[in-house]
């Protein structure tokens, strides 16, 4: 195997890893299974048809962006309480659907 197609090897399986530890791309539901499934009810409910960002973990808890079509966006903020519960906190987002 050349050099070249090693180091190319090399650089993906650790882009791969550094992905997959930071919870990015496709690994993002893996990562955070649990917050996904419990977003994906509550938007199901609360916001039919509507789309989530990938989940980002935040000092407190968790964090998404709610997209609507044509509405704001709603940003979600995601906390576990002791017995495993999740609460959500919406704010308006700063910023207009695209």
């Amino acid at each position: 195997m050349k050099k070249k197609t090693l180091f190319m090897l090399a650089g993906a399986a650790a882009l791969g890893a550094y992905s997959a530890i930071e919870g990015k791309g496709p690994f993002n539901k893996i990562k955070f299974r649990d917050q996904h499934d419990a977003v994906s009810k509550y938007v199901e409910t609360h916001y039919p048809n509507a789309l989530y960002s990938p989940i980002s973990k935040t000092e407190n808890g968790w964090v998404t962006i709610i997209r609507r079509f044509n509405k704001p966006c709603i940003v979600l903020h995601i906390s576990k309480t002791s017995d495993g519960m999740f609460v959500f906190n919406e704010h308006n987002a700063e910023f207009n659907n695209p």
